[in-house]
């Protein structure tokens, strides 16, 4: 397997990692906001702690996605592998 598609592949994993992520984070965030906050303010309130649930979703899986990658790199060697580290030879084009 080249180091090219190794790359796709890997982006392709790590994308579909972070949407899952961000999806769970959404949902406990709502069945949170359902449990606590849901059941004192109006429904009329939902849509705005729908919307920081949602940021807040987006920001905890941008976290969570930096330390994981940062972990990946030193537990497998990613610019090794995939060919981005400081002594990986560079294409000419």
């Amino acid at each position: 397997m080249t180091k090219g598609t190794r790359t796709v592949l890997f982006m392709l994993a790590a994308t579909a990692a972070n949407i899952l992520v961000t999806a769970i984070a959404f949902i406990l965030l709502l069945v949170l906001y359902g449990l606590t906050l849901g059941r004192v303010l109006p429904s009329g309130s939902a849509a705005p702690a729908i919307l920081v649930a949602f940021l807040l979703a987006v920001l905890a899986s941008a976290f969570i996605y930096k330390k994981g990658l940062d972990w990946a790199r030193t537990r497998w060697k990613l610019e090794e592998k995939l060919g981005f580290g400081p002594g990986a030879p560079r294409r000419k084009g």
